[in-house]
């Protein structure tokens, strides 16, 4: 069953790990995808992938904290596609190697953060649903974290940002609903990958209930889906359980 059939998906951050996971879900199920990366050679690697398998994609290159690059990018895609049905806003990023206590982070690490994470999903939900608006139908799935939800120490810009981006899918879900569009966030937990530090996070005792970028590209399809149709202002978290704390006994 092809859940996507010709429908037209914006993907930012679409060249990253849960990116081209997504990117290349959707375009199985039959999406017409826009791989967005700041990285022309990255999204044109998981574009060309898709071709190669049958499926229909381009590469779109943008700088997601810039508000007039990201119009300019979305009226690229639907001049491209003649239309945009769903957005994936997965770019992002902590403050990694730049970490700090929050009485000693600079004012320029906060504000790159807040602007990758909290201010690209805007510009790109501002953009597309204008589009949307107009076809009475859309799918917007933003991206948080169990961080936004919980916090996290040296992650005080990172938690603001994904808090931030929680509480603006709820009222962007109240304001567009009367259109056909749906709002919702998908918030992963710890992802078996390179940490921060470059440390090999396959092997903690977290294993057991740590999401793959499979684990959270399904999360987003289905938000997308008409299976979800009636869902929206919600914020998914897919962690295996992790955020709730201790664990329970059998």
């Amino acid at each position: 069953m092809e859940r996507f059939k010709n429908k037209v998906v914006i993907i930012t951050g679409g060249a990253g790990g849960i990116g081209s996971c997504t990117a290349k879900l959707f375009a199985k199920e039959g999406a017409l995808v826009a791989v967005v990366d700041i990285s022309e050679s990255a999204a044109k690697a998981v574009a060309d992938e898709i071709v190669s398998e049958g499926g229909v994609a381009k590469e779109f290159v943008c700088d997601v904290t810039d508000g007039d690059a990201v119009d300019a990018c979305v009226k690229s895609v639907a001049e491209r596609f003649k239309r945009i049905d769903i957005l994936v806003c997965l770019a992002g990023g902590s403050a990694r190697s730049r970490r700090a206590f929050f009485y000693e982070q600079s004012t320029e690490v906060f504000e790159n953060v807040m602007k990758i994470n909290l201010y690209g999903d805007f510009f790109f939900a501002r953009s597309c649903a204008k589009y949307m608006i107009e076809q009475r139908y859309g799918r917007i799935i933003n991206t948080g974290s169990v961080v936004g939800i919980n916090g996290h120490t040296k992650h005080v810009e990172y938690a603001a940002a994904k808090g931030g981006t929680i509480a603006m899918t709820k009222a962007m879900a109240k304001e567009v609903g009367k259109f056909g569009i749906t709002v919702n966030c998908v918030s992963p937990g710890m992802i078996p990958t390179k940490n921060a530090t470059g440390g090999d996070l396959s092997h903690t005792n977290f294993l057991e209930t740590t999401p793959s970028p499979d684990d959270i590209a399904d999360a987003i399809a289905f938000l997308a889906s008409d299976e979800a149709k009636f869902i929206t202002g919600f914020n998914l978290v897919v962690d295996g359980g992790r955020s709730l704390g201790t664990k329970g006994t059998d």
